[in-house]
Formats: structure tokens, C-alpha cells, sequence
């Protein structure tokens, strides 16, 4: 196995030359231009004295020069550190400062980036070299990336991920999506964060075609790029899946026979709406996978071809390239977790990142005893699925009594009325009681008696909310997470 997934593009541009890597905004990149094009940005770099383990900031786009440097830093062996498009120039040196780097580079020339190159001028420069680069040979256990958290549960950390890591990380969503080297994958998401950045590592770890989409809510835009270039997997988060199905149910449906997988993480998928994929895509595989940014997919529940899991919470059996064991509160193996008394999940994988940049404390609550430690709170069936029931952080206690939202929200949703729901906690004469926030189907007025009954049928009197409310929408990051920490804030 090549040990980047830059060398596995050279590799694939002398094996397919003229197979298309890349699709941005219809102009087509075959494997061998990528490749060539990598080698030039990397010679540029060279030439002005970047070397294996230097970190490289880079403004990230939905363009091919951006794609072109990205590999190139890699074929280095250095450190590419996406950051989001048009981030602020006095954020990009708060992180160089905390990089202890001098190499930054913007979209455009920015008078505000002293020191600062722009990739808009380093494009003719790199293009217009002699192909003569000749790739050091990395090593595989360096740093290969920075990828900064949207830090919606704290402060924005930087996940540290080696080329070992990169490769794993692709490796476990090949053997997730058993994608193929015809596949055809339209990735919408941001390109400075993992959701991203690992569906393209894995489209080119095959050999296969990533199109390039700035965004999913030009709706008609983006059904026209799947026409286009016969897309045949999609990259959706559940809350997008969501709103298409509320606005273009027709749209989906078209797609039936064309699609062959549609990949989701972030989050669960609400009931309701897995049967909903089930009717209009029958034979389309909907992978639903859990895992987070710092190690990757390492769980995946495909619930539509298989008819889904009949356990309530289920994330699908681990991969074969992690092991997932349950750990009590001081960190011992729990072998008897229940619904009742989960317990955390860890994860022992060659996917774990080596820890967050220059956060010592943060990374030594993360990995412990060669393992990643998460907030969730998980248990096992029988079949060995891992089945959800919350997160340590997000957990309610209620005098002793312990809620986790997902639980209340997963039947609140069946409610006719229900668009999307969040349990939060609030402060009533010093205590912690339950308030619930509604968004409501378009049409629908809110029907509390309904949504207090079927409460009291499915769960413990104490989890019954002491308020309901209606709001116009419940925030989320980037890529479909709820932003929990913020609508707390808005709405506590």
C-alpha cells in the first residue's frame, strides 16, 4: 500500500491516465493532469524551501489550483492546514502564530497577510514549470494534516492526522461504501474540514471521479450537476437529506435508478425520514456512519437496502479497521453496558489522529492507553451492533436522574406536527427541568397534547418536558451538526 494518498493519484495517473479524477464547475481533470499538476506545485514549493513537516496554511475553494497545491504539499511529505474560505486574515495568523509557521496562502493577494502568498499568482508560476520533481520518500507515521474542529463543544482544536492515519481513514470508507473505480461522487461539503477532504482521499484512493460543489442549496444547480456528469453517490448530511426531502421529494425519486449510495454522518437520521428513503430509493444503499474527525468512520448503519437495523439507536457494527470497547467513568472496561447504564466509547484503530496541535490537557483526555475516548454514550446488542443512547456532554441531570436529548427528540419526531426538535436544558427556582423546541411541518400549528402523550407512551415520566416551544429553526455547523452549545445559549 502507498503510503499517501497523493503517491496512490501518481500511482492512478500510470495506471488511467485519462480516467477523470476531478469534476469542478464542469471543467474535467483527468488522473494524469492531477498528477502532473501536483508534481509542479510541489517543485514550486521546493524551490522555495519547504520540506517534509513544514506546515503550510492554504485558503480552501472549490477549485482545481486549490486541489493541485493540496497534494502537491503532500507529495512533500509536509502539512497541509485548510482553513475555511475567506476566513479573516488575522485568524489565519492567530494560527500561524500557533503553528510556529511563516507559510500562509490566500485565494487573492491580501495587502492585510503580510508574508502571505496568493494562490491566484502562484498558479501561472508553479504551471509553468519543467516537470522534474522526483517525490522524497515520506514517512508514513508524519504529520500529514491540521484539521481544525468547528469547536461548537469548546475551543476549535487542531486534529493532528499522520499519512498512516489518511490512508486508514480512506481505507475503512472503501471498505464502507465498497465504492468503485466508475463511481462518480458529488461532494457539496466545505473543503478545509474532514467531512470533505476524506470523501475526496477516498474517491481517489480507487481511482474513481469527485465532483466539486460549492454548497447544496441552489437546488436546481445541483440536481442539474447529478444529471450532468451521471453522479452515482452523493455526500449528504441527515439535515440535508431532511430539507430535500420537505422541498424536492421529486427530484430524489428521479435519482432511484442512478445513484448507488448516498453516504451521511454527523448525526442520527430520524426515523421518519429513513422510512421515507426506503420508499423512494429502495436499491440505493443509505450509509449512515459514525465516527468523528478525529479517527473517521469506524461504524456504519445502512438502513435502506438492508430494511435497517431492528434495534432503536443502532450505528451499524464496527469496521474492520477499528475495535470499539465501553469504558466506565474511571475508565475501566465496562463489558456489561445497557440502555440504562451505557457506557463511553473508545476506539483502538491505526485511524486515531497523533492528538490536537499544542494541547497537551486536551489530547491526554482524548487518548488514553493507546486509545480515542469520545462523549458517547453507547451499549451493545446482542448482533454487535453499537447502539447510540446520547453524549456524555450533552446529558441532562436532573437531581440525579440523567436524560439524553437524542432519546426524547427520536419520539418527539414521530409526532404528525414535528419538523425537527431539540431538548435543552433550563434553570426553574434553581433546579434543572426540560424544555423542548419545535419546529414545525410547514402547514401544521403545534399540537402539544399530542406531543406530551406520545412522551408519556414511550419514556419515564421524569424525561416529559416542563416547556414546549415553537421556533423558525434549530442552528447547525457546516456540515448538519445541531449546534447544541449555541441553542442552548439562545433559547436556556
Amino acid at each position: 500500500m502507498l503510503k499517501s494518498i497523493a503517491l496512490m493519484i501518481q500511482h492512478f495517473a500510470k495506471e488511467k491516465p485519462e480516467a477523470v479524477a476531478l469534476i469542478v464547475n464542469d471543467q474535467r481533470c483527468t488522473y494524469a493532469e492531477l498528477a502532473l499538476n501536483n508534481r509542479k506545485a510541489a517543485l514550486y514549493l521546493q524551490e522555495k524551501g519547504i520540506k517534509a513537516g513544514d506546515r503550510i496554511i492554504v485558503e480552501a475553494d472549490h477549485i482545481l489550483p486549490y486541489v493541485y497545491l493540496w497534494y502537491g504539499i503532500q507529495l512533500l511529505g509536509a502539512v497541509f492546514v485548510p482553513v475555511e474560505k475567506n476566513t479573516p486574515s488575522n485568524r489565519i495568523m492567530e494560527i500561524a502564530k500557533e503553528l510556529e509557521t511563516p507559510y500562509m496562502v490566500s485565494l487573492e493577494t491580501r495587502e492585510d497577510l503580510p508574508g502571505g502568498w496568493a494562490l491566484s499568482s502562484m498558479l501561472p508560476e508553479f504551471l509553468a514549470k519543467e516537470d522534474t520533481f522526483q517525490a522524497p520518500d515520506i514517512d508514513s507515521n508524519g504529520l500529514a494534516e491540521i484539521l481544525f474542529t468547528t469547536g461548537t463543544t469548546g475551543k476549535s482544536k487542531g486534529v493532528m492526522v499522520s499519512y498512516a492515519n489518511q490512508v486508514n481513514i480512506a481505507l475503512a470508507g472503501i471498505e464502507t461504501t465498497n465504492i468503485q473505480p466508475d463511481n462518480v461522487w458529488l461532494i457539496p461539503t466545505p473543503m478545509n474540514h474532514a467531512a470533505g477532504l476524506r470523501k475526496v482521499h477516498i474517491a481517489m484512493a480507487v481511482g474513481s471521479t469527485a465532483v466539486l460543489l460549492e454548497g447544496f442549496r441552489n437546488i436546481k444547480q445541483y440536481f442539474k450537476t447529478i444529471h450532468d456528469h451521471n453522479v452515482t453517490s452523493l455526500y449528504l448530511p441527515p439535515s440535508a437529506i431532511h430539507m430535500l426531502l420537505t422541498i424536492a421529494t421529486k427530484n430524489l425519486e428521479e435519482l432511484k435508478d442512478q445513484l448507488r449510495f448516498i453516504y451521511s454522518s454527523s448525526t442520527a437520521y430520524p426515523e421518519p425520514d429513513k422510512e421515507k428513503m426506503r420508499k423512494l430509493m429502495p436499491n440505493v444503499y443509505m450509509y449512515n456512519c459514525f465516527g468523528c474527525s478525529e479517527v473517521g468512520v469506524v461504524c456504519t448503519d445502512e438502513f435502506c437496502v438492508s430494511g435497517g437495523s431492528s434495534y432503536t439507536g443502532s450505528v451499524g457494527k464496527p469496521n474492520s479497521y477499528s475495535e470499539i470497547v465501553l469504558l466506565d467513568e474511571d475508565g475501566n472496561e465496562k463489558h456489561n453496558a445497557t440502555a440504562q447504564d451505557p457506557g463511553l466509547v473508545a476506539i483502538r484503530s491505526k485511524s486515531v489522529m497523533q492528538g490536537y496541535w499544542n494541547e497537551p490537557e486536551q489530547t491526554a483526555k482524548a487518548l488514553k492507553n493507546g486509545m480515542l475516548v469520545m462523549s458517547d454514550l453507547c451499549y451493545f446488542a446482542p448482533n454487535g451492533e453499537l447502539l447510540l443512547v446520547g453524549r456524555s456532554n450533552d446529558t441532562i441531570n436532573l437531581g440525579g436522574f440523567k436524560v439524553a436529548p437524542v432519546e426524547v427528540e427520536e419520539v418527539v419526531m414521530r409526532v404528525d406536527c414535528v419538523d425537527e426538535c431539540l431538548l435543552i436544558p433550563i434553570s426553574r427556582g434553581g433546579n434543572a427541568a426540560l424544555k423542548l423546541l419545535v419546529v414545525l411541518k410547514e402547514g401544521y400549528e403545534l399540537d402539544e397534547a399530542a406531543i406530551r402523550e406520545t412522551i408519556a407512551k414511550n419514556l419515564e415520566p421524569y424525561k416529559m418536558p416542563k416547556q414546549i416551544v415553537v421556533i423558525d429553526e434549530i442552528m447547525k455547523t457546516f456540515n448538519g451538526k445541531i449546534d447544541r452549545k449555541q441553542m442552548i445559549a439562545t433559547y436556556a
